[in-house]
């Protein structure tokens, strides 16, 4: 009776202990995720692994390993050899997330050790593929190891599930040579206009680099200097002025379809109604690829014509306009389809 007694006693004690880790455990990991959420990584939260027991439980209450939790906060605090040991003792906890190796990548970078870098970006990247931050980091690597062919073939490989920040970091890398971008880089750029034109504020970085991919970094900013010249040629009026730079800038960077419409405006606004024409027709006659489909091009064109005196191509322009709910396009479809406005 008394070694069952005993036994009980035992083992309440280690369920005591046990309880008592747990609880310290998950105190701690609110820390971290507080620090992980608003990206701080305070002192005050370093302090506390001094004794904290990282083995029980082994893994966060995400399935993270909490050792490599705690390595990160080392790797900012610049204490590498115990990051470096942390992440050593939990490889095999959970391997299949390949946290530890991403935040050896970490270690790595800070280290200026590429060799490890790319091993470890390759190692995660193998493994998950799709998760954004292993193809960043390993087209970072293959960037400063001058393997810049190998980036295509891994954009290749995530391409058809690629959120927004893998195309942005892809295109972007191919600018880091640019008398080396090759023909898949320039038709995935081309590729990349047409698929985030729908959201051109959303996407601005992607739609960016996409141009200076096919284009060139030089002829885009220099279209950029003209678009800025032109912008405040049309706010003195000077309309005409305007119309001419903004067509200028639209020769340098034939990609970007708001300098053709801009230019429309500006004619339009000096009552050139033929040059506002001719500066629009581009983009609303490439549907799907220099087109926005706002309908704002195919407004100002509808009133062009109008005042040309061509009610059937004005009321044509309108209903085009309108099928992209441009909402000011509704008006112009009364005054120039009725059947008295065509004859």
């Amino acid at each position: 009776m008394n070694l069952i007694k005993a036994f009980v006693f035992v083992i309440s004690l280690l369920s005591l202990y046990a309880s008592f880790l747990v609880n310290e455990s998950s105190e701690i990991q609110t820390l971290i995720y507080n620090d992980l959420n608003t990206n701080q990584y305070r002192e005050e939260s370093t302090k506390r692994f001094g004794n904290f027991n990282m083995d029980f439980p082994k893994l966060s209450m995400s399935a993270i390993p909490i050792k490599a939790l705690a390595a990160r906060y080392y790797i900012l605090g610049e204490r590498y050899n115990e990051a470096s040991d942390l992440l050593n003792e939990s490889m095999d906890y959970n391997p299949y997330i390949m946290w530890n190796e991403a935040t050896k990548i970490d270690l790595f970078n800070r280290l200026e050790m590429i060799d490890s870098t790319l091993y470890y970006a390759e190692k995660a990247f193998t493994a998950l593929p799709n998760n954004q931050k292993h193809f960043i980091e390993l087209s970072r690597a293959y960037v400063v190891t001058e393997q810049k062919k190998k980036i295509d073939s891994s954009f290749a490989l995530v391409k058809e599930r690629a959120l927004p920040a893998i195309w942005k970091y892809y295109l972007a890398s191919l600018l880091t040579d640019e008398t080396n971008i090759s023909k898949y880089g320039l038709d995935q750029a081309k590729e990349a206009l047409i698929k985030f034109a729908d959201n051109p504020e959303l996407h601005k970085d992607i739609l960016l680099s996409a141009n200076y991919v096919i284009i060139g970094t030089d002829d885009v900013k220099k279209s950029y200097e003209l678009n800025d010249l032109a912008s405040e040629e049309y706010l003195k009026g000077e309309y005409k002025l305007a119309g001419i730079t903004y067509e200028k800038a639209a020769a340098f960077n034939p990609l970007d379809f708001s300098l053709y419409e801009n230019a429309g405006v500006s004619y339009f606004q000096n009552k050139d109604f033929n040059d506002a024409v001719r500066a629009l027709l581009p983009v609303v006659d490439t549907l799907g690829t220099l087109n926005p489909k706002t309908g704002k091009a195919e407004f100002v064109i509808s009133q062009s014509y109008a005042n040309l005196g061509e009610i059937v191509k004005a009321c044509a322009y309108a209903y085009i306009s309108s099928s992209y709910d441009y909402r000011e396009s509704f008006k112009l479809i009364g005054l120039y389809c009725g059947t008295g406005s065509q004859q």
